[in-house]
C-alpha cells in the first residue's frame, strides 16, 4: 500500500515542478519584454521636472542637476542614480522621488537648515547645519542672526563635508542642549569656542563672557541660565559656572 501511494505522488510532484519552472520562465520573459518595450517607448522619456520643499535653496539648482536625465526613460531610471546626483548639493539633506505619468520626474527636497557659522583661522566664514555639515561660504555674517563657532579646524574640507574637529563636536553638543532647553538664552549668544578645553560662550552685545567648562554641561547650563535671568548680567563682564563645593553650587561673577 505504501509503495502504491508513493508511486501516485511522484507524478504529481514532477508536474508541480514543471509547472513552477514554466511560471518562472513566463514571468521572466514577460518582465524582459515589458522592460524592452518600455525602453523603446519614447513617450515615457523624461521631459519635465517638478521640485517642491525648497525654501532657502534655489529650485533651479535642482532642475539643473536633474537635466542630466532628460531623455532617459523615466520608469527605468533608478532612484539611487537620481538621489546620488541631487545629494551632491551640500544644502540638500534628503529627497523623495516620484513620477507623474507620462514624463515628469517629481522631487521633494528636505533641506539642511543653517544653525551657525564657522570661522576659520583665515577669518573666513562658512554656514553649517545641526549635523556640522559645511553648507556654503558666507560673504556677510550679518545676513543671518546666528552664533559663530571659533577656533575650529576645517582643513581639507569642502562644501558638503562634515566637521569632525573634537572641539567643534563639544560645542555642537552644548549648542543642541541650549537650543532644546534655553532657546531665549541662545538668541543672545554671538560666539562659541573652546579655550584649553573649556567651553566659552559670549554675548558681545552686552560684553559678557560665560565660562561653562569641560563637563557636566546639563547642570552647568542650568546654573548659567539661572544667573543670566536673575543676576543682571549687563553689570558683569564674566560669569563662571565651573566651580562647586559639597554644599553649594558656585557662580563666580566678575
Amino acid at each position: 500500500m505504501r509503495n502504491k501511494t508513493k508511486r501516485n505522488t511522484e507524478p504529481i510532484i514532477k508536474k508541480a515542478i514543471i509547472l513552477l519552472i514554466l511560471c518562472i520562465s513566463i514571468t521572466g520573459a514577460s518582465a524582459y519584454l515589458m522592460r524592452l518595450g518600455l525602453s523603446k517607448w519614447s513617450y515615457l522619456n523624461m521631459k519635465d521636472t517638478e521640485v517642491t520643499g525648497t525654501t532657502s535653496i534655489n529650485p533651479n539648482m535642482i532642475h539643473i542637476a536633474l537635466s542630466e536625465f532628460k531623455g532617459d526613460n523615466l520608469y527605468l531610471l533608478s532612484d539611487e542614480k537620481i538621489a546620488h546626483k541631487i545629494l551632491q548639493i551640500p544644502q540638500v539633506k534628503d529627497i523623495r522621488i516620484g513620477r507623474i505619468f507620462p514624463s515628469t520626474l517629481k522631487v521633494r527636497v528636505e533641506e539642511r537648515m543653517p544653525i551657525g557659522y564657522v570661522r576659520t583661522p583665515q577669518n573666513e566664514h562658512y554656514l553649517i547645519d545641526d549635523d556640522g555639515v559645511l553648507l556654503d561660504f558666507a560673504h556677510n555674517i550679518d545676513e543671518l542672526d546666528l552664533p559663530v563657532f571659533l577656533n575650529i579646524s576645517i582643513n581639507n574640507l569642502t562644501l558638503g563635508d562634515k566637521i569632525e574637529d573634537k572641539n567643534f563636536q563639544t560645542l555642537l553638543n552644548v549648542f543642541h542642549k541650549i537650543q532644546v532647553s534655553y532657546p531665549d538664552f541662545l538668541m543672545t549668544l554671538n560666539e562659541m569656542y573652546c579655550d584649553n578645553g573649556d567651553v566659552i560662550l559670549t554675548d558681545q552685545n552686552r560684553g559678557v563672557k560665560f565660562i561653562v567648562g569641560d563637563r557636566d554641561f546639563d547642570e552647568r547650563l542650568e546654573k548659567l541660565v539661572f544667573a543670566f535671568r536673575n543676576f543682571g548680567v549687563a553689570t558683569y563682564s564674566e560669569i563662571d559656572v565651573r566651580f562647586s563645593d559639597p554644599i553649594n553650587e558656585l557662580v563666580i561673577l566678575r
